[in-house]
C-alpha cells in the first residue's frame, strides 16, 4: 500500500477523505474492506488441481527458446505460480508474466511485478526517484533440469521484459531485483552477473484490520532473503 491522504476522497465511495493510496486508487477503509476477493483470495489467480501441459504448446519455439507474454490468470502461469508459492496472495501491482517455452513445450515461467519501496539499498542501486522504473523478478520457476538453461532464460528475459514494460507502461526500464530465500544462493543470478546487494531483515509488514491497524504499518517476522539487483 501507499501514501494515507486525509483530504482527498475514495475513488469508489466519493464520500469518505481519510484515503490511502493502492496501486493507482485512493481507497477508504470501509471500501477498502469491501473489495471482492477473486481466485480465492490469490488476486485473481486460480490454481488448476490437474494441469496437463501437454496440451499448452506453441510452434512459434519449435526449434528455440522462447517467452510468451501471458496474463496472470493464464491456467499454466498461476497453477505453476501457487504450486511454486502456496502462500502466496498472488501478482499485485505492475507486472509482466511469461511462460517459457522450448522445443513448442512448456519449460517453466517467469516474471516481474512492482517492488517494494522505500529500500535505501534500491535508492543506491538505481538512484533515488526511480521507483517506477524497475521491478521484481518475483518468479522463477523452470520444470526441467538442464544445463545453462537458467542464464539462457534471463538473457533473453532482461532483453524481452525490457521491451514489453516500455509498450505497456511507457516507462524505461532501468534495472531488476529478485529476493532469494537461503538454502538457495542465487547461482543463476550470479551466473548472469546480478549484484548482490545484501540480505533483508526478516521483517513482514501488514497494514490491514481495523481503522489504526489499517493506516499504520505492524511488523511480523518473517524470512530473511538475499537481494540481488541488475541495471539494464
Amino acid at each position: 500500500m501507499g501514501k494515507v491522504y486525509t483530504d482527498k476522497e475514495c475513488s469508489i465511495c466519493h464520500i469518505n477523505t481519510n484515503v490511502i493510496s493502492v496501486w493507482g486508487k485512493l481507497y477508504c477503509k470501509t471500501c477498502y474492506s469491501n473489495k471482492p476477493k477473486k481466485g480465492g483470495g490469490n488476486s485473481g489467480m486460480k490454481l488448476c488441481n490437474y494441469l496437463d501441459l501437454a496440451y499448452f504448446y506453441d510452434n512459434n519455439y519449435e526449434n528455440c527458446l522462447g517467452l510468451k507474454l501471458v496474463p496472470k490468470s493464464h491456467p499454466v502461469f498461476s497453477t505453476l505460480f501457487l504450486t511454486h508459492y502456496p502462500e502466496s496472495k498472488g501478482v499485485v501491482g505492475r507486472s509482466l508474466n511469461y511462460i517459457i517455452y522450448q522445443n513448442k513445450k512448456v519449460v517453466g515461467i517467469i516474471g516481474v511485478n512492482s517492488p517494494p519501496l522505500n529500500y535505501k539499498k534500491f535508492n543506491t542501486f538505481f538512484g533515488k526517484g526511480n521507483e517506477l522504473k524497475f521491478l521484481n523478478n518475483n518468479v522463477f520457476k523452470l520444470i526441467i533440469t538442464e544445463r545453462n538453461l537458467g542464464t539462457k532464460v534471463l538473457k533473453l528475459f532482461r532483453k524481452t521484459v525490457k521491451e514489453d514494460y516500455k509498450k505497456r507502461y511507457e516507462e524505461d526500464l532501468i534495472g531488476l531485483i529478485t529476493f532469494v530465500e537461503p538454502p538457495r544462493t542465487g547461482a543463476m543470478y550470479k551466473a548472469d552477473n546480478w549484484v548482490y546487494l545484501g540480505i533483508t531483515e526478516g521483517v513482514k509488514c501488514h497494514r490491514r484490520g481495523d481503522l489504526g491497524k489499517w493506516i499504520n504499518k505492524e511488523w511480523s517476522k518473517g524470512t530473511k532473503k538475499l537481494i540481488f539487483a541488475k541495471k539494464i
